[in-house]
């Protein structure tokens, strides 16, 4: 009792080769790895990164020291997290070359329950705060794309990190403001 195209005698040669294209295809689906990240907007090169992809990029380590209250008193907690910098995914897509344009450019990135924030080129490009700008796959001891199935981004310079810390992020997207 096999299954397939080949254990189907009765079948003419073109449904055989139907068949098993088909099963071919139906295989290949379910191999494929999910797009977890898309890189688009104004750039030249758009990505469609997968976990394994996002795995083989160039990471950074931040540790951040949190001050937290045990038990009635202040104790310094470190927490380790793994990312790749944000700057470097928007090298690799390669901006758009208008060096006029781009200083008008904004990066917006949008979670998958359509949370959103932006950061402006200027930030993340003329200023510390992009050196810490992560897309993390890593927080403490959890693998985030293991936990979560998506990435997180941080923005770990924030005086106030909540509002920019996008959790499950989906995309990055290089947009113009309007011009006067």
């Amino acid at each position: 009792g096999g299954t397939g195209p080949a254990a189907a005698p009765g079948l003419r040669p073109a449904m055989r080769i139907l068949l098993f294209l088909l099963c071919c295809w139906a295989g290949a689906a379910q191999a494929a790895e999910p797009v977890l990240l898309q890189v688009g907007g104004m750039v030249q090169n758009k990505l469609m990164l997968t976990g394994k992809d996002l795995q083989v990029l160039p990471q950074k380590d931040y540790t951040e020291k949190r001050s937290v209250i045990v038990e009635g008193r202040e104790v310094v907690q470190a927490v380790t997290m793994r990312g790749i910098p944000l700057r470097a995914l928007l090298d690799r897509a390669g901006l758009a070359s208008d060096r006029h344009s781009v200083r008008r450019a904004y990066v917006l990135l949008t979670a998958q329950d359509g949370y959103q924030t932006t950061f402006s080129w200027g930030e993340l490009y003329n200023t510390r705060l992009g050196d810490d700008v992560l897309v993390l796959l890593q927080h403490g001891d959890e693998d985030l794309l293991a936990r979560d199935g998506l990435p997180s981004l941080r923005s770990l310079q924030d005086l106030r990190p909540g509002p920019r810390h996008v959790r499950w992020l989906t995309s990055v997207e290089v947009l113009l403001a309007p011009s006067r």
